[in-house]
């Protein structure tokens, strides 16, 4: 989407409105479309009388999708993380059974709180994905 403020003219329900927004027209236009659909399938399912009730309706099913969508991304954002924390774990387990080369003098063994740190940093950066 641009910064611009751009001016659509959509129809919805019948009704023609301008709408002004930062997205391009095509994209406005395909979400008063999506709008308009919804409006009309709350009128082939049940005669509503009042175009705010068909409105009402509309925007409660268009919200009941939402907070699914939002159900679903939180469940696999939970099992990613749960992953992470498990490949995590056993990325520790395996350098602290696999026994470490001749370090050179004045060098020191790697450090597991160091390991520990990298993971949670991976396991942070992972999660940050899932929520874009």
């Amino acid at each position: 989407m641009s910064n611009r403020t751009e001016v659509t003219r959509v129809n919805i329900f019948g009704r023609e409105y301008t709408i002004r927004g930062a997205g391009s027209p095509a994209y406005i236009a395909e979400i008063a479309h999506y709008v308009d659909m919804k409006m009309r399938q709350m009128t082939d399912n049940a005669t509503v009388a009042s175009t705010a009730k068909v409105a009402i309706f509309a925007a409660l099913n268009i919200a009941d999708e939402l907070y699914q969508k939002r159900e679903q991304n939180q469940e696999l954002e939970d099992g990613f993380s749960s992953e992470i924390t498990h490949l995590a774990d056993r990325i520790e387990q395996v350098l602290s059974e696999t026994p470490h080369p001749s370090l050179p003098s004045g060098s020191r063994e790697p450090d597991s709180s160091a390991v520990t740190a990298e993971a949670s940093i991976i396991q942070q950066n992972s999660t940050s994905e899932v929520r874009r």
